[in-house]
């Protein structure tokens, strides 16, 4: 009697046993169907033509075409930036102006020059005048047609933060000479190098350019006339000149020579610009820039 009830229990025991597992390997199966219906599925911001009105639903992502149509906004963040468009429905971080690249969103670090919008602000290569970058401030980016362009990568001009000295001479007091420096855009670093070439060693304006290190950069010069031009053009974007029309050096040397005892200097008050003596260092400010 006693091994008849043993085996019953131990075939009762055995089909339970069986049964278990049955019931966890269909509840996997459930759980894996569900999953692939679930991505089969996307929330959107629909609008509703009856009562013009805009609710979340949940449609079948093949449905998706229809509704795009008449100006739906898919809601399922398809780059996984952590953004969504902008929608009615109020749903999620909105603002996202390309759901399929997660390089773009709000808050992403514009890139110069490519002409993409990569933080949803409504402006494409919107670094502004005057913004952080590489070293200074932004002062120019070159554009088509200037010398040193380039449409697939954006270069520019840098302007150190603030003035690298002020009451400087353009040069030493002797000996003079025309280096045949020029005035163009894209020429300042040049004209630096065969200033300081000629004079070496010394406290005048190109020297302190040369020497400058800032930031991690040491390629700074002083700008030729265009140069410094652009940054009068841009002078309050750009920030820390001198522009008090109460202040005696409210000027500032470009490194672009008149003749073989004078060089250009200009007032950044009013933009009046004019040459004197290479030696004359009572009213003239020094402001170095890169290029990048």
């Amino acid at each position: 009697m006693k091994k008849l009830l043993l085996g019953l229990f131990s075939v009762t025991l055995v089909t339970a046993c069986q049964k278990d597992a049955t019931t966890h390997q269909q509840q996997r199966i459930i759980t894996t169907v569900a999953v692939k219906n679930n991505a089969s599925k996307i929330s959107i911001c629909h609008h509703d033509v009856t009562t013009n009105t805009w609710q979340t639903i949940t449609i079948s992502i093949a449905a998706w075409p229809d509704h795009a149509g008449h100006g739906d906004v898919r809601l399922d963040d398809q780059d996984n930036d952590g953004y969504v468009p902008t929608n009615k429905c109020g749903y999620g971080q909105m603002g996202d102006c390309d759901d399929n690249n997660a390089a773009i969103h709000p808050g992403a670090t514009e890139i110069i020059g490519d002409g993409i919008d990569q933080n949803c602000n409504g402006m494409a290569d919107d670094l502004p005048l005057g913004g952080d970058y590489q070293g200074g401030k932004i002062a120019y980016v070159l554009k088509s047609g200037d010398p040193g362009y380039d449409a697939n990568t954006p270069h520019g001009l840098i302007a150190a933060p603030s003035d690298q000295g002020s009451g400087i001479p353009w040069a030493p007091i002797a000996p003079f000479a025309f280096l045949g420096t020029s005035d163009a855009l894209g020429t300042g670093a040049a004209n630096t190098k065969k200033i300081v070439d000629y004079y070496g060693d010394g406290n005048y304006a190109a020297k302190l350019c040369a020497d400058l290190v800032l930031n991690g950069h040491d390629d700074w010069y002083l700008p030729s006339l265009a140069e410094l031009n652009i940054l009068y053009v841009n002078r309050f974007a750009i920030g820390g000149f001198d522009t008090n029309t109460n202040d005696i050096p409210n000027s500032y040397w470009s490194s672009t020579e008149s003749d073989y005892t004078s060089a250009w200097f200009k007032f950044f008050n009013f933009g009046y610009q004019t040459t004197v003596t290479k030696y004359d260092s009572y009213r003239h400010n020094v402001r170095a820039i890169r290029s990048f």
